[in-house]
């Protein structure tokens, strides 16, 4: 049985998603991801920002915006965006990892400081697919 075609890209780009939350202290059920056009991924923070209290952080990311660090929505809005990273579109997850953790010690206060536990020097590294 052949599997469905875009499989091993939803494969790689689920293993990728579910490595910057691993990075991050946050456990794959609070990650999602879609390989679609464009692909999108979520990865759910145990974190607030200090500028709309009691407001829970998200990262997210598109196969043609990259990454970003965002405001959960509240009811139908968009998210707010509170540090994006557009390029390179798919970085290493250290990298990401590293740049999340370095906004939101600057801007949030944690609610159970898994992202602020998390290792800062694991090395993970996805295969060479290309995600999205």
């Amino acid at each position: 049985m052949k599997p469905e075609p875009g499989h091993d890209r939803a494969a790689a780009l689920r293993k990728y998603v579910q490595a910057v939350a691993g990075l991050l202290g946050v456990e794959p059920g609070a990650c999602w991801s879609e390989h679609s056009s464009p692909s999108t991924a979520y990865i759910a923070l145990a974190a607030t920002s200090r500028c709309h209290p009691g407001r829970l952080l998200m990262v997210q990311w598109s196969s043609d915006a990259g990454w970003c660090l965002a405001l959960e929505p509240a009811g139908a809005e968009a998210p707010v965006v509170v540090a994006q990273w557009p390029r390179p579109l798919s970085p290493d997850p250290v990298v990401v990892a590293r740049r999340v953790r370095q906004v939101l010690q600057a801007t949030a206060t944690s609610t159970t400081s898994a992202v602020s536990k998390a290792p800062a020097s694991s090395t993970v590294s996805i295969s060479d697919q290309r995600i999205g």
